[in-house]
């Protein structure tokens, strides 16, 4: 993972091993990373293990800031895996602080540019169409001369910047450690921390940037997590199996709910195959296929809107059980095997218990 110029913590961990845009930049190890290990595959996992986690991160500080559902007491203390957060707090549902959008102009080319930039980086890559469209939009351009100091190592910073054209050095106590250049980026936590900057960025050519800014970057996932639990909330009502949780509860599911669509004849999952998702059927039909012992694909259960499926690769760790298709256009919202084991806890045992009885009934239709 690239450094970011946002954080400071761990300077000893900084070694010129991963950019995406520009030539080798120092990464540094995250609280949220393990230890560094000198095998290649081993930093490659650590540094996807790093983003899920600072994405977690993101998803409580943005989250949790919606009043309706959020304690001050819970919200302060997941705040602190930080050693310094963003201070301000947006209510996207308040009157006094309704989130109004920004859209600065740009040509197509522009556009794909920034869409091109940001599409790779870890705090970018979970948002849908929509987000991704508004923070294109709210990006402001920013000239800078040659000599400009565009961020300071230890002062506090607001914007994560993307190099639409020139040539930017990087140094890390006055020692020159990388350049960006068009289609690099750099500051991005910026957007979610209050952090001393952890390097120094000084332009070296006239530059055109673009920036986003953290109030900015906020109010877009905010609005977009409100909508969200709005969407799901009646639906969540409705689902049996978790009629035993409150609101909050419901509420937190709903936040990491990926909504997935799939069309007639389409396969959901397949048997044999690695489960890594929990499926709810938001509406249409879902037809579950097991092959018997002559190799012959047999229909033997349906289910439509509020019944779930794909619970028992991800409580067993083992391979899916049947072949699940589409009959008609079928949505689903979907929650990876990490959010399924963290949100679902209060429900586990009723889960497996059903899960059981699941087994018998599909081991019975393939005999």
């Amino acid at each position: 993972m690239a450094v970011d110029p946002t954080f400071t913590s761990h300077p000893s961990a900084i070694s010129p091993h991963h950019h995406q845009h520009t030539p080798p930049i120092p990464a540094l190890q995250d609280p949220c990373s393990g230890d560094d290990d000198d095998d290649d595959d081993d930093e490659q996992v650590d540094e996807d293990d790093e983003d899920d986690c600072l994405y977690d991160e993101q998803q409580d500080l943005f989250q949790n800031e919606l009043p309706d559902f959020t304690s001050s007491t819970s919200s302060f203390n997941r705040m602190q895996r930080r050693t310094s957060v963003s201070a301000e707090s947006m209510t996207p549902s308040s009157r006094e602080h309704r989130f109004i959008k920004t859209v600065v102009p740009k040509s197509a080319a522009q556009h794909d540019r920034i869409q091109s930039a940001i599409q790779t980086n870890f705090l970018f890559r979970h948002l849908d169409e929509m987000q991704y469209k508004d923070v294109i939009n709210a990006m402001t351009e920013k000239q800078v001369e040659p000599g400009e100091t565009v961020i300071q190592q230890g002062a506090v910073g607001d914007f994560f910047y993307i190099v639409e054209s020139g040539h930017l050095d990087c140094y890390i106590d006055q020692e020159r450690v990388t350049t960006y250049q068009a289609g690099g980026s750099f500051g991005e936590l910026a957007l979610m921390y209050n952090s001393p900057r952890a390097a120094t960025i000084v332009a070296t050519t006239r530059c055109v940037l673009w920036a986003l800014d953290r109030v900015m970057f906020r109010g877009i996932l905010m609005e977009h997590t409100s909508a969200k639990r709005r969407m799901y909330e009646s639906f969540l009502t409705d689902v049996p199996i978790l009629a035993s949780l409150d609101a909050y509860e419901r509420y937190k599911i709903a936040d990491a709910l990926e909504s997935v669509a799939f069309e007639d004849g389409q396969t959901v999952i397949e048997q044999n195959a690695v489960g890594n998702n929990f499926y709810l059927i938001e509406s249409g039909v879902a037809v579950f296929y097991k092959m018997d012992a002559n190799g012959v694909q047999r229909e033997v259960n349906r289910l439509t809107k509020g019944a779930y499926f794909g619970e028992l690769a991800l409580l067993n760790d083992s391979p899916r059980a049947a072949t699940v298709i589409a009959e008609g256009r079928l949505r689903c919202a979907t929650l990876g095997k990490k959010g399924f084991n963290r949100l679902l806890g209060p429900v586990l045992d009723i889960l497996k218990r059903s899960s059981i009885n699941y087994v018998k009934v599909m081991q019975s239709a393939s005999e």
